[in-house]
């Protein structure tokens, strides 16, 4: 009786054992990843808000956090793209005779203070704070594409601050960047999509000229904006401060829903 239940209970864990490495498995090639994430806040310098001078740059990104390649790859995206927008500041001789600012923040920081303080010497009187501030967070996931979110605001002088916002997708399964343009199957369509939305929040008629109403075009022709990405309700299109209209208007934003983009889509590349 006693060997009877031990083979019993033996026979169980097998099942139990099986079935685990089933669910692992149809788990694993269904795709589906869930990363773990948390914010990662960097700054240097600051900005001496009563002398109206000093130097800043501060960032705050959504970064996954586990030790998987998968998660390694996206943190080196967005580090990588950190790297450019501050450097995007700097002067290409300051940068050249540091190439470490291509790797590091700090370095990058000291790059562009470096800038600031010359900037000084030559206008001691300049008003302001040089600035950059980046955040970061995600927009939607699926099974296979994390869609992401990169807000950039900078101050280095002028009548006003620079802010844009870009979109970026990068694949579950491996972390590499991948272009939104590549879930797109008809181009053709969606930009005429996209224009009918457009005139729609902007309370314009199908007839009205774009160029006379004020409204910047590349070579007269309506284009798609730079930034736009997948969301749970449809997809969003962005057109950042200057890219259609001007800095006082503001960034114009819309939403497509799904429903009106039946063969626009590659969906089996996105869900």
């Amino acid at each position: 009786m006693r060997l009877s239940k031990i083979c019993l209970f033996l026979l169980s864990m097998s099942l139990f054992a099986a079935c685990k490495n089933s669910g692992d498995k149809e788990r694993a090639e269904s795709g589906t990843v869930k990363l773990s994430g948390s914010k990662s806040k960097t700054d240097f310098g600051g900005c001496d808000t009563i002398g109206n001078k000093g130097v800043s740059i501060k960032i705050n990104l959504w970064e996954p956090t586990d030790s998987s390649q998968l998660s390694k790859e996206i943190r080196a995206v967005l580090t990588q793209k950190s790297l450019l927008r501050i450097n995007s500041y700097g002067d290409s001789a300051s940068i050249a005779a540091h190439p470490e600012a291509s790797r590091s923040i700090k370095s990058a920081f000291e790059v562009f203070e470096k800038n600031y303080n010359d900037f000084k010497k030559d206008y001691p009187d300049a008003p302001g704070c040089w600035e950059v501030e980046l955040k970061g967070d995600t927009v939607y996931s699926t099974p296979k594409v994390l869609f992401y979110q990169l807000d950039h605001y900078a101050f280095t002088g002028g009548a006003h601050p620079n802010t844009f916002r870009s979109y970026h997708a990068f694949s579950t399964e491996t972390g590499k960047e991948i272009e939104m343009k590549d879930f797109i199957s008809d181009s053709t369509k969606l930009l005429s999509l996209v224009d009918k939305a457009f005139r729609k929040t902007e309370k314009l008629s199908a007839e009205t000229d774009l160029e006379e109403a004020g409204y910047f075009l590349l070579n007269h022709k309506f284009v798609l904006p730079v930034a736009y990405v997948f969301t749970p309700a449809g997809i969003l299109f962005y057109y950042n401060p200057y890219e259609i209209a001007a800095y006082a208007r503001g960034a114009i934003h819309f939403t497509i829903p799904y429903a009106e983009l039946s063969g626009v889509i590659d969906r089996d590349k996105v869900f």
